[in-house]
Formats: C-alpha cells, sequence, structure tokens
C-alpha cells in the first residue's frame, strides 16, 4: 500500500524511490498454486481504492510466440531486416557490436531442422565485427541474430517491427498523463527463466514513467513434489537393470535441471521486482478453512476456462464456431485432448442427426450448438461413470488403515452407493426427515453457509427414539445415502474382544477409520445395550472402559470440530443412556407410531410395486390398521400377498386330484402371470392374522413419551410442578 500510495498519488517524488526497494515502482504478488484469481482480484481491489485504472496483460503472450510464426517463413534467400529483440536488447550477440535498425540483408543459413535457433544473415552494409558465415558470403558482412530480432522485408515492416511490450510502454506513457494507472503482469515466472527474456523486460521496465505501478503475477513452484516423485523414482527402480537405472538417473538429472530452472527464474524475479508480498495461508482453523475452499473455488473456475479455451482451440483446428461456447463447464477436471476429441465427436454427430445444417460447399458457416456440446460432454460423462463407480467401490480397499483394528472395520464399512435406501423409500415421517435434511446433508452440500461463527458448526449426534418397527434403522441408512457417506454399523460383536484392552483399541479405531473416509456415518443400533448408564451394579469393568473410550473419541479434546463424521444412534429405551451419552446427542428426534394419513402413505410406498384390484381402498386400510407400525403394515402387506398364492396352490391341487383319478397328464403347473390382483378381502382376511406389535397404551410407550417430552425434540424439558395442596 505504501509504494502504491507513493507511485499513484505523489508521483512527483518518483525520482527519491529509485534506490529504496520497499518502494519501487515494480512489485511481486507471490502465492500458492490455486491464488491466481484472488491475486487478480487483490490488484483490482488495489487499483479501485486508489481511483487507477487497470491494465492486465499475460506475460506469456508476449514473449517466445511471435518467433516460432515468423520462423517458419524464413528460407535461404529471403529479405530481411533488423529490428531488435526484446529478449536480446542491450546483449551483445556472439561477441560483436548489432546492426543498426531497420538494416536490410539477407538469408543466407536458416537452420531448417532447429527453427527457433540464430540464422545467418548477410547484411548489405558491413557490420563491425562481422563474419563471413563460413564462407557464405562475404567478410564483415554475416552475422547470426535471433530469429525474433528480424522481421521480413516488405511494406510496413515499421509497424511490424514494434514488439508487443513497446506497444505496452507507449501507450501507458500517453494514458498516465490522465491519471494513474496499474499495469498487471501475470506468470512473469514464465519469462523469466530465460536470460534473454530477463534483460530485455528489465531494460523496457526502466523506462516506465513515473505514476504507473507495475505488479508481477508469480506462482510458487513446489519444489518437494518433484524431489519426492524423483527420490522415490530411484528407489523403486534401483534393483532392475542398468538400462532402467540409467533412465532412472536421467530422470533424476531432468528434474534436477527443473529445479535449477525455477531457483534461477526466482533470483530474476528478485532482481526485477525488488518489493515482493507473499500470500500466506492464515493461521486460525476457521480462516483456513475458508481460504482452501475459496482456493478449491478457483481452481475451478481456473479449470473450466482452460477447458473452454482447449475446446475453442480444438474448433478452431477442424473450422467450426460455437456461439455460446461459455455455457459449456466442465470444472471438475482438466480435459485432455483425448476427451476433447470424444466431445466434438459426439457433438457433431448429435448435431448431424438431430438439426439440419448448411450445405457445405455454401458460404453459410457451420456452427456447433451449445446444446450438442452438452450432449457430448453428457455422453462422455457416461462412458466415464462406469470406470468411476468401479474406482469408488475400489477407493474403500485403498484406504491406508494403520492398525489391524482399522483393517478388520474397513470390511463393514458400506459405500452409500451399495445402502440403496432414499427417502423416497420411506413412506410418512416428513417432520424427521426434513430436520435430518437440515442438520445432515444441508452442511455437506453448501458448507459455505456454515462457515461462520461458532453456532454453524456440524451435528456431532442424532438419536432416534421410538417404539420398534418405526423405520429408526431405514431412516439411518437413507441419512448415508442421501448424503453421500459412507456406512459404518457399529455392534458389540464387531468392537468386542476377549483380550483385555482390545476393546477400547477397536472403539479408537472406529473414529479414526471414520474420520479417514469422510463423511461418514456411524451408526450405533439399540445403543442402549451399548451405552447404557454406568451405574449399573452389574456392569464389568471392561465395558464401562469401552464406554468411557467411546465418548473420548466421540467428543473429546482432540476431537476436530470440522470434521464431517456423524454417530447415528437408535434405540427403543432412551432412558437406560447414560446421561454423557444424550449430552453428546444434541439432537433427539421421536419416531413415534403412525397415524391414519402416515399410515396411507406407508401403505402406498409398500404396495407402490405390486398389482391391485379395484376395490383396494388405501384410506380404508390406513383406518382399520390403528396403533400399527411400518413394520406391521408391512407384515400385514406380505401376509395379504401370500392369499392368491395359496388359492393357486390349492387350485392345482385339485387339477392334479381331478387328473389322476382321470389317468390324464398332470396339467403344467402355474406361473406369476396367473397370480390374481390384491383384493380388499386379501387385506381384511390379513388383518385379523396379524396384530400390532406395540400397544400404544403399554408402560414402554408411556416412557417414551414422558422422556420425549423432557429431553426430545419439542420437549418442555421440565417436569411439571406439583401443587402444594394435594
Amino acid at each position: 500500500m505504501s509504494s502504491a500510495y507513493v507511485h499513484l498519488e505523489c508521483k512527483n517524488y518518483f525520482k527519491f524511490t529509485k534506490d529504496i526497494s520497499s518502494l519501487s515502482q515494480r512489485v511481486l504478488i507471490s502465492g500458492p498454486a490455486g491464488t491466481e484469481i484472488y491475486q487478480e482480484y487483490l490488484v483490482r481491489a488495489l487499483a479501485k481504492y486508489f481511483g487507477a485504472r487497470l491494465l492486465t496483460v499475460d506475460s506469456s503472450m508476449l514473449f517466445g510466440g511471435q518467433a516460432f510464426k515468423e520462423s517458419e517463413s524464413y528460407k535461404k534467400g529471403d529479405r530481411v531486416r533488423y529490428i531488435g529483440s526484446l529478449q536480446s536488447e542491450g546483449i551483445i550477440l556472439d561477441g560483436q557490436s548489432p546492426p543498426d535498425f531497420g538494416s536490410q540483408g539477407e538469408i543466407r543459413l536458416p537452420f531448417e531442422e532447429n527453427r527457433l535457433s540464430k540464422v545467418g544473415v548477410r547484411f548489405d552494409k558491413q557490420i563491425q565485427g562481422g563474419n563471413d558465415l563460413g564462407g557464405n558470403c562475404e567478410a564483415d558482412h554475416g552475422l547470426f541474430c535471433p530469429v525474433d530480432s528480424l522481421c521480413p522485408d516488405s511494406p510496413g515492416w515499421e509497424v511490424r517491427s514494434k514488439h508487443p511490450f513497446d506497444v505496452i510502454v507507449e501507450f501507458i506513457s500517453e494514458e498516465v498523463q490522465h491519471g494513474p494507472l496499474i499495469l498487471f503482469l501475470k506468470d512473469t515466472e514464465k519469462i523469466c527463466g530465460n536470460n534473454d527474456s530477463y534483460h530485455g523486460l528489465k531494460s523496457k521496465l526502466k523506462h516506465f514513467p513515473a505514476g504507473a505501478f507495475i505488479i508481477g503475477s508469480q506462482i510458487q513452484p513446489d519444489n518437494r513434489k518433484d524431489k519426492a516423485n524423483a527420490s522415490s523414482l530411484f528407489l523403486s527402480k534401483f534393483p532392475y537393470s542398468q538400462a532402467i537405472l540409467d533412465l532412472t538417473l536421467q530422470d533424476i538429472d531432468a528434474i534436477n535441471n527443473k529445479c535449477k530452472e525455477a531457483s534461477k527464474a526466482l533470483k530474476h524475479l528478485t532482481k526485477l521486482f525488488p518489493n515482493k508480498v507473499t500470500l500466506q495461508a492464515p493461521q486460525d482453523d476457521m480462516e483456513l478453512s475458508r481460504w482452501n475452499e475459496m482456493l478449491n473455488r478457483d481452481i475451478e473456475v481456473l479449470k473450466g476456462n482452460a477447458n473452454i479455451s482447449k475446446i475453442r482451440s480444438f474448433l478452431t483446428k477442424i473450422g467450426l464456431e460455437c456461439a455460446d461456447l461459455e455455457a459449456i463447464l466442465v470444472k471438475d477436471r482438466i480435459l485432455t485432448n483425448e476427451c476433447i476429441d470424444k466431445i466434438i465427436g459426439f457433438a457433431l454427430s448429435h448435431q448431424l442427426k438431430s438439426c439440419t445444417i448448411p450445405d457445405p460447399s455454401s458460404s453459410v458457416q457451420f456452427t456447433l450448438s451449445s446444446e450438442s456440446l452438452k450432449h457430448g460432454v453428457d455422453m462422455l460423462e457416461s462412458i466415464q461413470s462406469g470406470s468411476k463407480s468401479s474406482s469408488k467401490r475400489k477407493s474403500l480397499k485403498d484406504i491406508a488403515t494403520e492398525n489391524e483394528f482399522e483393517k478388520r472395520l474397513l470390511a463393514d464399512v458400506i459405500p452409500p452407493h451399495e445402502i440403496g435406501v432414499s427417502f423416497e423409500d420411506i413412506g410418512a415421517l416428513e417432520s424427521v426427515k426434513d430436520t435430518l435434511k437440515e442438520l445432515v446433508m444441508l452442511p455437506l452440500q453448501r458448507p459455505e453457509l456454515f462457515n461462520r461463527g461458532q453456532l454453524m458448526k456440524p451435528c456431532k449426534g442424532i438419536l432416534l427414539f421410538g417404539p420398534p418397527g418405526t423405520g429408526k434403522t431405514m431412516l439411518a441408512k437413507a441419512v448415508a445415502t442421501e448424503a453421500g457417506a459412507n456406512f459404518i454399523n457399529i455392534s458389540m460383536s464387531s468392537i468386542s474382544s476377549k483380550w483385555l484392552g482390545e476393546g477400547e483399541k477397536f472403539v479408537k479405531a472406529v473414529f479414526s477409520l471414520a474420520s479417514k473416509i469422510a463423511p461418514s456415518v456411524i451408526f450405533v443400533d439399540e445403543v442402549d445395550g451399548m451405552l447404557g448408564r454406568r451405574e449399573n451394579p452389574g456392569e464389568h469393568e471392561a465395558m464401562r472402559k469401552m464406554k468411557n473410550e467411546f465418548m473420548v473419541n466421540w467428543d473429546g479434546l482432540r476431537t476436530k470440530e470440522k470434521e464431517r463424521v456423524l454417530v447415528l444412534a437408535a434405540t427403543n429405551r432412551p432412558f437406560d443412556l447414560d446421561e454423557a451419552v444424550v449430552r453428546r446427542l444434541p439432537r433427539r428426534l421421536m419416531v413415534n407410531l403412525p397415524d391414519a394419513s402416515n399410515r396411507r402413505k406407508i401403505l402406498s410406498v409398500i404396495l407402490a410395486k405390486e398389482d391391485l384390484a379395484d376395490d383396494v381402498d388405501l384410506e380404508v386400510i390406513a383406518n382399520l390398521t390403528e396403533g400399527y407400525s411400518g413394520s406391521d403394515l408391512k407384515n400385514l402387506c406380505v401376509t395379504a400377498a401370500h392369499r392368491p398364492i395359496r388359492e393357486i396352490l390349492e387350485k392345482e391341487k385339485k387339477e392334479r386330484a381331478a387328473a389322476e383319478a382321470a389317468n390324464r397328464l398332470l396339467p403344467p403347473s402355474h406361473s406369476s402371470n396367473d397370480v390374481r390382483a390384491l383384493r380388499i378381502s386379501d387385506f381384511m382376511h390379513a388383518h385379523e392374522q396379524v396384530c400390532a406389535s406395540v400397544s400404544s397404551d403399554s408402560i414402554n410407550m408411556n416412557e417414551l413419551v414422558q422422556w420425549n417430552d423432557l429431553y426430545g425434540d419439542g420437549g418442555s424439558r421440565k417436569k411439571t410442578t406439583l401443587s402444594y395442596f394435594m
């Protein structure tokens, strides 16, 4: 800020800052990979703060691209003019003085096999310190020149001789007369690895006028990754043949050379930009989480822009256009050339099949629609989805386990795509499902809404309690499926051991494994049997230690608040739970017996795929089954479905008996197509056999209602005060 203030607000004092590096006119912003967009936003904010205009330039577009294009057109006998090069400016060519600007000459040695090297030019006028190009011209007339220091000798060569950076300098020199201006150079590290480019850029930046402020952008290289790859590559290939060892050493040399080039570019950047600002990740955990999420979003934007640029280049190469290419966003990965080839192929085939296209011989430009490109992207994703699903199945096996306890528990982990239960499979319980979506799914789907403050931490525990058969386990499975979380079903048999101390290690492994495969749901069914009250007189000491270990790992001193691990417990007896367990289950949802309207919803889900007769009225069945749980309703429907099958079996028995009495061939057995539709009489008959498994007036139900009033969601949490008079 201080440096920008001096050069943008007090440009008359520009001459006093030339030897003060902290107030240099050139500032470098350096940050880790993924901060490209953040750096640009930072420069925009600075320009807005000082009311300065902003000119953003991609450094890679100014250097290196022009030389290759013009070198391709050079051949022996071409007439050229010497215009100098930004990369070679101020540098003596091979110990010789450069020719005068605009000197005319002829190409004698084009070096066709290496068009990016210098070319031999025979100049019309004598050059001080020149040579004869190895006998290809007169003495003192020849000179080997970089290809970007020449331009074709044709009308308009003066305009073409201007380097793009010269145009930028002229533009800024004129614009600073009307107000301050900031020049933002992106990707400066790409041009500072070359000595010629560095010296050329340095000579240009020295001539910037007062009132201009230059900011360079740099992405910090990750040298640790290269070194790690080099060492692992060496160690993994060392025992093999000498040829492979030589290849390994070459790979290590290449990586070391890459590190040396990065180090040289860093030294050049330090000299070019004396003032440096380094972007560092915040130390606070919450701010660090927001920082990482912001970088992840920016990386997605960068990937999307890179994919759009690659698709546009491919379309241009084959002579096609797309008017709304920005509508195609692929942000999860960088598309390879093979993927882009498939996308364009699918899109072109789709458009040729579904749309009328112009005649190729006509002058009408054939434009590929964004809908066709979207179809191509969808086709590519559908092809790759099979390999992705198989990789997901293998991913759990690839988890690095720390000990045998995690390894044994990993076999019991169920991925979300293998559970196969969603909220649509559960009839009724709408309020409970809405609460679970708010507590579990929303923090996973919209994490940006839960970053601020201390009150938006994810819920660590949910208790589902109620009478048996009301769908508590089904709700737990649906939560894991809808949230895309791995499901860990914990029971006493999976964590208990006959050896002293191993039970606690299994409990610790449950939470360490859940953290590694997060997001994950630890489901404890019949939790009262595992985490009941610790004051029970007959409880074993080993069981008490396991309970203590479970609660310490669940919510203890070393528990991470942002960890996406949820403990989902279910029980029919919540009043038997330990108080510390109840405290760690802040949301306690009662899953009660369904009323008539909810019983109708449950019946519609159970009978959705069944063949029903016209006389079946679900409303009548719902009113008939007062006090039935969801499990009871399913048993009722199963019993009703068996009645038509029994009728077929009785019919087959009579037909076979008649055939045997008449000495005829036995009739063929009936198939599933011969089973009649379910009638209302079937359900009436089943109702006489299947009754409710839970009494609404039982002692257990009354205790559940009382516990819900005291501790459940919506409970009063107060006991009714007794009157003084009895």
